[in-house]
């Protein structure tokens, strides 16, 4: 596993489109439920505008939790791989120790274990990242989807 240098702006352009969202969120509660705009309509039409809000809203913050489940089992199952794969390296490590003769053995068995966990933890590190990036953005594009067709349907 290595670095991927598009993480950056990817995390970029993901902090963005959060921030987008949400006041895209705001503009339109603003404009189709806030008290002036309730004003200007029928109570059957502020009721009817309600009544479609909320199971639109409620379907998107369904797909992204929907999402955010999916990427948190991926997460963990690479979490356990890690693990697992850590405990593999040490069993290996502690075994070609145990068959040395000298201390020079022993030491040698742990410096090879310690570079490799190193190495070995930063790209468990650098592939969390990506992946925790990925699930962030996955769960925030069925809530951006609908709130961008909310704006469209304002204008």
């Amino acid at each position: 596993m290595t670095f991927d240098p598009r993480s950056g702006p990817r995390a970029l352009r993901h902090a963005g489109a959060v921030v987008t969202t949400l006041d895209q969120a705001r503009r339109v509660v603003q404009a189709r439920l806030s008290a002036e705009a309730a004003q200007g309509r029928t109570p059957l039409a502020n009721g009817l505008e309600a009544a479609r809000m909320v199971p639109e809203k409620m379907l998107a913050f369904s797909a992204g939790g929907m999402a955010l489940a999916q990427g948190g089992a991926d997460l963990s199952r690479r979490a356990l791989e890690y693990s697992l794969t850590e405990m593999e390296a040490a069993h290996r490590a502690m075994l070609r120790a145990a068959a040395s003769r000298s201390p020079l053995g022993w030491s040698m068995a742990q410096m090879e274990w310690a570079a490799g966990a190193m190495g070995r933890a930063a790209g468990f590190g650098t592939a969390c990242v990506t992946a925790g990036l990925g699930v962030a953005e996955a769960s925030l594009r069925p809530v951006r989807r609908t709130v961008a067709g909310n704006v469209r349907r304002l204008r």
